[in-house]
């Protein structure tokens, strides 16, 4: 049975949910179900401000974030881009366990995807950045991702995209004195005067904002899902008994919103409890420089007011960020360690293990444990939830937003 088999008066709240017991057929989806789904579809409201970001929404800045996002040249051996690990083919995200950079080095942790990031308060499965443009600065001149240092980037957009840059940020620093190759901790950055070192962190720090502004678009909306809550189109009867248990069963504890995801830290027993997750993320955020109350930020104030929520946290210890669920089902890869292939299999793995109580000990709940959360999770058809999931598989991307 499908929900447009049954009478008109079992719509509720708009949508095409069945909520009358008379509709025999696959699970019924309460009212309250209704209403818990109703929150969590895009609409034209669901994408928040960047406070720290005056060019968030600058048309401009997000045409040359797509052109830096697809760049392999802006990296240590110019085979690199953020696409490389963020595949629109992939679904903005990587098949691999973890993501391969310059000279082939291997990565710690899978890559999160790039899809529906401007819904998240922190980026990163450990949350040290927190904003969508301070992000990709940490990529960019990671080791073991793109490995190009922030001069390397100011002499890079000067050479290959200063009209584009200028035409956005405005003037670009001369770059004949800088040296070839310097970010903090090199001899060569050091010797830099600390006006040229500001000079360069801010066009480094606009890099990332036009990132963001280009990331801003790729939001995974339109889903199959967002269509069935605008009452556009009925499920079938798997997705409809999934979506059910999907809201019964306590997924939505952490996989709410309409990221599909709390943008919470929890711990799952996941690995063997060497990854401090969380709990290493946090002094990393707070000492950086792009964080959102740094002199980079375009309102230092809303971002000092979103690192305060940091001081509140606990059970940090080995707590990963809840992933989103947009686009999941279209994944190769699941979990901080890009080690699970099956959505099922990982279903099953980490809920069973949080209803039976068992998994790694981390300790006391200061120093982490086992998230509580997961008490009483108990996904009763995990295949009729990866069904429904499939709903939120993300629509081919238009061509404005590929590679140029």
């Amino acid at each position: 049975m499908k929900f447009d088999d049954c009478p008109p008066r079992a719509m509720a709240l708009g949508l095409a949910l069945t909520v009358l017991a008379g509709c025999a057929g696959s699970a019924t989806l309460t009212g309250d179900d209704a209403t818990t789904l109703a929150k969590m579809a895009i609409s034209a409201t669901s994408l928040p401000r960047s406070p720290t970001n005056a060019y968030a929404d600058d048309a401009s800045a997000a045409a040359l974030g797509r052109l830096l996002f697809f760049d392999e040249k802006m990296s240590a051996d110019g085979t690199i881009a953020c696409a490389s690990c963020h595949d629109p083919a992939q679904g903005f995200s990587d098949p691999r366990p973890v993501s391969l950079g310059v000279d082939g080095r291997a990565g710690t942790r899978h890559s999160m995807p790039a899809t529906a990031v401007p819904l998240h308060p922190f980026l990163f499965w450990d949350g040290r950045a927190d904003s969508p443009w301070s992000q990709p600065l940490k990529a960019i001149e990671g080791p073991h991702e793109m490995d190009f240092s922030r001069v390397e980037v100011t002499r890079f957009v000067a050479a290959r995209y200063a009209a584009a840059y200028e035409g956005v940020f405005g003037a670009l620093p001369d770059v004949g004195a800088l040296p070839a190759r310097a970010e903090p901790g090199m001899p060569a950055w050091d010797g830099m005067s600390a006006a040229r070192q500001d000079q360069v962190n801010r066009v480094f720090s606009n890099v990332g904002k036009a990132i963001e502004a280009y990331e801003r678009n790729l939001l995974c909306a339109d889903t199959r899902f967002d269509r069935f809550v605008r009452g556009e189109i009925a499920l079938t009867d798997a997705e409809s008994s999934g979506a059910a248990d999907f809201v019964q069963s306590g997924c939505t504890r952490c996989h709410t919103g309409p990221s599909f995801s709390d943008g919470k830290f929890h711990d799952l027993g996941i690995g063997d409890g060497s990854d401090p997750g969380r709990a290493g993320g946090i002094p990393q955020l707070l000492a950086d420089p792009f964080n959102g109350a740094g002199p980079y930020s375009d309102d230092a104030a809303a971002g000092a007011a979103r690192l305060a929520s940091v001081a509140r946290e606990t059970r940090t210890q080995g707590a990963f960020r809840t992933a989103s669920l947009r686009g999941a089902g279209q994944r190769a890869r699941f979990g901080h360690l890009g080690d699970r292939t099956s959505l099922e299999q990982f279903i099953h793995e980490v809920y069973d293990r949080g209803r039976k109580g068992n998994g790694p000990d981390r300790g006391d709940d200061a120093a982490g444990g086992l998230d509580p959360l997961l008490d009483g999770v108990d996904p009763r058809n995990v295949d009729d939830i990866v069904t429904f999931l499939h709903t939120l598989d993300c629509p081919a991307p238009p061509a404005a937003l590929l590679a140029p």
